[in-house]
């Protein structure tokens, strides 16, 4: 039988040949790791997305304008919010019709913060980014 020293030494000497449990202590260590990395892959990828609707809504808006569909700044801005709002309710618009410009043009700017666009939102440095779209179009005459 074993006394207690080679007991010890017994158990050391199997603990550090048994490699059972190696493949669950990696995936403990990794998963964090893998969560992470797809949380912040989801944010950026939405933030991405929401410019792109953004820049969707700001071209549609100028398209209005140009084609005479709304002929004020006041109904330009309206029809932008309202497009905005079901993703990014705080979201700022401003739309202004160059009439007397040569050649007559319209523009129309939102800014959106990033905060509307995240899902999780684990990262504070994204926090406080405005996401900026600027839209220029003719005005038909």
């Amino acid at each position: 039988m074993y006394n207690s020293k080679s007991l010890w030494r017994h158990i050391q000497s199997r603990f550090f040949r048994e490699d059972d449990g190696a493949i669950t202590v990696e995936a403990v260590l990794w998963v964090p790791v893998y969560l992470f990395f797809f949380v912040f892959i989801t944010d950026v990828s939405l933030m991405f997305h929401g410019y792109s609707k953004a820049l969707r809504v700001a071209q549609d808006t100028n398209r209005h304008a140009s084609t005479e569909f709304y002929d004020n700044e006041t109904d330009l801005e309206a029809m932008a919010k309202a497009n905005l709002a079901a993703f990014a309710p705080n979201a700022s618009v401003s739309s202004v019709l160059y009439e007397d410009a040569m050649p007559p043009h319209v523009i129309t700017n939102i800014s959106i913060p990033s905060g509307d666009l995240q899902a999780v939102g684990l990262f504070k440095a994204f926090a406080n980014i405005k996401i900026n779209v600027s839209s220029v179009h003719l005005l038909e005459i």
